[in-house]
């Protein structure tokens, strides 16, 4: 299957990333002091060990983590190469990190991750991230956590105590709502269930939409012309458009300090990662396609 040779592909790149690395970063931190040579060489194996880990447990509650951290070896491969001697380990461990970094970003990834946490008889496909984010927020909330995690070890260790407190108290409390709101992102799904289709997105809905099977005309390719209501968050690229036989109610979620407003809709887009698999699945459980 598709979905699980990405993760072995992975695995393949990110298990000899120590073996590229030694000597990159044992160059690079030749003339750092003990204490810093320490922090970041046990920093790099504690990250290496939790991604290795992660992509071994199907959970959609450590897709977020993988994430975060898998990026961070591509930050590391840049400062330990440009730190030390361009060689043969250096490009190949940039490489390594770049591949593991764009396979951990594919929509097959997260479907092998959600699904890990899916329960009896349902298949979870993810939500496509609202497109506004995707232009900074998004990677904002990354570099918050990536700082977090890299800065105040290292100034700690160097014995810069204060700015290393300081920086610790403020990126833990920009990295408690970051680290929310990407988790969030993760948990938005299409789940396909016995009885019809699930919308699963706390992002417009108060709570998840069941659209049963009998009351599904048609899911397809959402047309422009079309006047369905959008669910997709203007996310980027082509999303569905699901069409009902009879007006089903639907509970936004328009502004979290206000009461939700009930719509009626006939037809709505949304926005799944995977389009083709979304469709070969609306087939396989009798759910008519375009």
């Amino acid at each position: 299957m598709k979905r699980i040779s990405w993760l072995v592909a992975f695995r393949l790149a990110w298990i000899p990333i120590p073996l590229f690395g030694y000597g990159v970063f044992d160059s690079a931190l030749s003339d750092k002091s003990d204490p810093i040579q320490i922090t970041i060489v046990i920093g790099l194996w504690i990250i290496w060990s939790m991604v290795l880990v992660a992509s071994l447990i199907p959970s959609a509650s450590l897709l977020t983590l993988y994430r975060v951290l898998v990026p961070i070896s591509v930050v590391a491969a840049i400062w330990g190469s440009l730190e030390s001697q361009i060689s043969s380990s250096s490009i190949f461990l940039l490489f390594s990190c770049a591949i593991c970094t764009s396979i951990c970003l594919l929509p097959s990834v997260g479907f092998w991750f959600v699904n890990g946490s899916s329960y009896g008889d349902e298949i979870r496909l993810p939500l496509k991230p609202p497109g506004p984010l995707l232009l900074g927020p998004l990677p904002l909330a990354w570099l918050v956590l990536m700082l977090t995690i890299i800065f105040p070890a290292v100034l700690l260790s160097a014995e810069s105590f204060f700015w290393g407190s300081i920086t610790l108290g403020i990126g833990l409390a920009l990295s408690f709502f970051s680290y929310r709101s990407l988790s969030a992102l993760a948990h938005r799904w299409v789940v396909f269930v016995p009885a019809g289709i699930v919308l699963h997105d706390n992002m417009i809905l108060t709570d998840p939409f069941l659209v049963r099977k009998p009351l599904i005309k048609q899911v397809r390719p959402a047309l422009t012309s079309s006047d369905s209501k959008d669910l997709t968050l203007s996310s980027v690229g082509m999303c569905l458009e699901v069409e009902l036989y009879e007006p089903a109610n639907l509970s936004l979620s328009v502004n979290p300090l206000a009461p939700p407003d009930v719509e009626e809709v006939v037809s709505f887009f949304i926005s799944p990662s995977l389009l083709s698999e979304t469709i070969e699945e609306a087939t396989k459980r009798s759910i008519p396609t375009l």
